[in-house]
């Protein structure tokens, strides 16, 4: 399949800096902090009396400390999609930089496991489900949740339409395939609905769609915004039913740190962070664009057409957004709903605070 034919990526990046630099220089105050422009004032406004102090009482000039550049490295859950765009337009559009911070987003996969690699420290921040955290902090990893990506989780359940499965009375009697580390969690929601797990033949599922068009389960799980889009595109009708619809209010893309990084490199966090919000903020409104990006720069590692990129970047955009506080924000509750469904189905033996287990101080520091 051929790609869109667009403008080269290191010349789109040029020119905009380009005329961030000229912008600079016709205009200053365009690119000045509030405070230059707050002494700007308004034209319409008297300019107040003031009275100037001797040359011989002014107090000294002062310059601020230089900020030390910050190496993040990030631990990413998957492949270097579209779903993690907001990261990377952080990185093309000089937001980090901006921060100083030098951010390292790792490719994930099969076989990797960011919650060992951040507990390990071979990884400073990674991303997951909120059961993983949990679970982890469960068993002893000091993990603590900092941010989301989607503040509604895109994991899904699809079928195909003339076959629908919807709620979770209709997998009683199907196959349903199931990753693995969300087992214990649907468990525990087919039993708070009534229903005995071992009345739906559950299998592990990979979120490979190959096992429900093959006709080997009924129902698979993955992203709606990526599995989900890419069937559609080839002419599959699907019914869908995130894990939202079903009762489990969860994120998706949880970033995680050890409480250690917490305490010590807070203020490191606050640039990441507040660099990484204004990736996503572009990414959403500019979902397009940044699918382009992302295709351009890690379509030969993610494998994904142009088409699907663009797909999942404009299927993700009203599941990212939606928090009253804004991007990447995370609420207590969440975590203490999916705690309590992992305490009643036995899938943790010591209960999690929630509050332990997630902080919004990073978000608040921003």
């Amino acid at each position: 399949m051929t790609r869109t034919q667009h403008q080269p990526l290191n010349q789109r990046l040029l020119t905009r800096r380009q005329v961030l630099q000229r912008s600079a220089v016709a205009g200053g105050a365009l690119l000045a902090g509030p405070a230059v422009l707050a002494a700007c004032g308004n034209d319409d406004e008297p300019a107040p009396t003031t009275t100037a102090a001797p040359a011989t009482t002014a107090a000294p000039a002062t310059t601020a400390a230089p900020v030390s550049m910050a190496d993040i490295s990030f631990q990413l859950g998957w492949l270097k999609l579209v779903q993690f765009g907001g990261h990377f337009m952080a990185e093309e559009m000089g937001y980090f930089e901006e921060e100083n911070v030098n951010a390292n987003f790792i490719s994930g996969g099969p076989g990797i496991d960011p919650i060992a690699d951040v507990a390990s420290g071979a990884a400073l921040i990674g991303d997951g489900p909120v059961s993983g955290i949990l679970l982890a902090r469960a068993g002893g990893a000091p993990l603590v949740a900092i941010g989301a990506i989607f503040n509604r989780s895109p994991l899904s359940f699809m079928s195909f339409a003339d076959n629908p499965i919807r709620t979770l009375q209709d997998m009683v009697g199907q196959t349903v395939a199931v990753q693995d580390r969300y087992r214990t969690q649907l468990e525990s929601l087919l039993e708070g609905a009534g229903i005995d797990p071992s009345d739906v033949d559950l299998v592990p599922g990979t979120g490979d769609p190959a096992v429900l068009v093959n006709g080997q389960v009924d129902t698979f799980q993955g992203f709606s915004t990526s599995q989900g889009v890419a069937l559609q595109q080839q002419g599959f009708e699907l019914a869908t039913a995130h894990v939202a619809d079903l009762g489990d209010p969860s994120y998706s893309n949880v970033f995680y740190v050890t409480e250690d990084t917490l305490a010590n490199r807070k203020d490191e966090l606050i640039r990441w962070m507040r660099a990484d919000q204004r990736g996503h903020q572009y990414a959403v409104n500019n979902p397009e664009e940044t699918a382009r990006i992302v295709q351009d720069l890690y379509g030969d590692e993610n494998g994904q057409s142009i088409e699907e990129a663009t797909g999942s970047a404009l299927a993700q955009v009203d599941l990212i957004k939606g928090h009253p506080n804004g991007l990447l924000w995370i609420d207590e509750e969440v975590f203490a709903s999916v705690e309590q469904f992992l305490w009643d189905s036995g899938g943790i033996e010591t209960r999690v605070p929630a509050s332990e287990a997630m902080t919004t101080e990073i978000l608040e520091g921003i």
